[in-house]
């Protein structure tokens, strides 16, 4: 299996950049070209080329802004899940660059330059896309949702993030624990979902024993004028990032992590444990023996986690197959269908009345899927392939119990 997304000017289809994941190498400059060349041809008759599939493939194009031209490719995955990886693509090179670069491009080498700093970004936007190889470092990623984990000490490390924010005088303030949210201030929480997957990506991609300090364009929040991203790295798998202005200076936020963060180290280390289930280990926590693996959404905030529930002495190809099964039946049932008909409006004898789907499920030789929708959140489960159809609405609505009960304090 292979991804390709691949960028070209719009006027005269100069290449600004190639990535690709997966089986082959990149395709080369005259087959870019040509499917250029097709878009170009389609404008010019006032035809809008969105995509086309053959055998193998799906390709994809998109225009932005009259400026650049974004070609997608890829083998097993869906035209929609395509799109969706361009979109965040787009809006990674607004992260870095802002809108104004991209609509004027006064100088294409220069923007060029600047963008190498997105490449890392847009690679684990095919992350993301690239379900079936287990090669892949990232097989629990979605594109457009950024994970969380749940671990009991949320709140503690809340507590401990509201007085950061106090000392740094930021509104926009997290705490990630291996690239997954484990606190955040509320305005971070008001960000757009690709915002916040972007931000946390940036912070830990080459992630080393410094902090980082980064000029960053929100494309949906502030596509003009940038803010100051920082990244204070506690230990190797624990960072704080905020969003702030040109105070206070590096030093000083700094300064103010380490005073905060580093008397609470044992929390912070006893949250990750946690990790890679993502949920806490406890009898609090027990699940039904049937279930495989499970993947909830918060659909208000754009966030998820996603578990695979396997012993340690199990091999890591079959627990990460489980999430690649999770994340299919995420991007060709829950992403189509619960998500995208939940503002859906449909008119019958002049009243327009809504549609929205609750409930869905999946069946195949070795495993079964079942989702339930209440109210914002969504519970994907997987479950060995012997449970009945009946059982799994029922063992599905235990687990959601088990997972936002009143006694919990997760932060999800």
């Amino acid at each position: 299996m292979s991804s390709h997304i691949m960028c070209v000017t719009s006027g005269g289809g100069l290449p600004i950049f190639a990535r690709h994941k997966g089986s082959g190498e990149n395709l080369p400059f005259s087959t870019v070209g040509s499917l250029n060349g097709v878009h170009m041809f389609g404008k010019t008759q006032k035809l809008e080329l969105l995509n086309t599939t053959s055998e193998d493939h799906v390709i994809t194009w998109k225009e932005y802004y009259d400026s650049l031209v974004f070609i997608g490719i890829s083998t097993g995955c869906t035209i929609s899940v395509l799109r969706k990886a361009i979109e965040c693509a787009m809006q990674a090179i607004i992260l870095i660059v802002g809108i104004d670069e991209v609509k004027s491009q006064r100088n294409i080498d220069r923007l060029k330059r600047e963008l190498r700093v997105c490449y890392p970004l847009i690679d684990r936007i095919l992350d993301s896309i690239d379900s079936g190889d287990n090669q892949n470092q990232h097989p629990s990623d979605l594109i457009d949702l950024v994970e969380v984990i749940m671990t009991p000490e949320n709140h503690l490390i809340q507590i401990v993030l509201d007085s950061y924010t106090e000392c740094v005088d930021s509104v926009y303030c997290c705490v990630l624990i291996n690239g997954k949210i484990a606190a955040a201030t509320e305005d971070w929480w008001s960000l757009h979902p690709i915002e916040l997957k972007l931000l946390a990506n940036l912070a830990t991609i080459e992630n080393t024993m410094t902090s980082k300090d980064i000029p960053v364009f929100l494309p949906y929040k502030s596509p003009n004028v940038a803010f100051r991203f920082v990244a204070v790295t506690i230990s190797p798998d624990i960072q704080v990032c905020n969003l702030c202005g040109p105070t206070p200076a590096l030093e000083d936020i700094e300064h103010s992590a380490a005073q905060c963060f580093k008397s609470n180290l044992d929390v912070l280390e006893a949250a990750a444990e946690c990790h890679p289930r993502n949920f806490p280990d406890s009898p609090d926590w027990v699940l039904d023996s049937n279930i495989l693996g499970l993947l909830m959404i918060n659909v208000k905030f754009g966030k998820f986690m996603m578990s695979k529930l396997v012993p340690q002495a199990s091999k890591k190809s079959a627990s990460s197959h489980r999430l690649d099964i999770l994340r299919t039946f995420y991007y060709q049932t829950i992403s189509d269908h619960f998500l995208a008909n939940a503002n859906t409006e449909s008119v019958k004898d002049n009243q327009l009345t809504q549609t929205e789907a609750t409930e869905t499920y999946w069946c195949s030789e070795y495993h079964k899927c079942h989702a339930l929708k209440s109210n914002d959140i969504i519970l994907c489960v997987l479950y060995n392939s012997n449970v009945l159809i009946p059982m799994m609405r029922s063992l599905t609505q235990n687990t959601l119990k088990v997972f936002l009960g009143s006694d919990k304090q997760t932060c999800f």
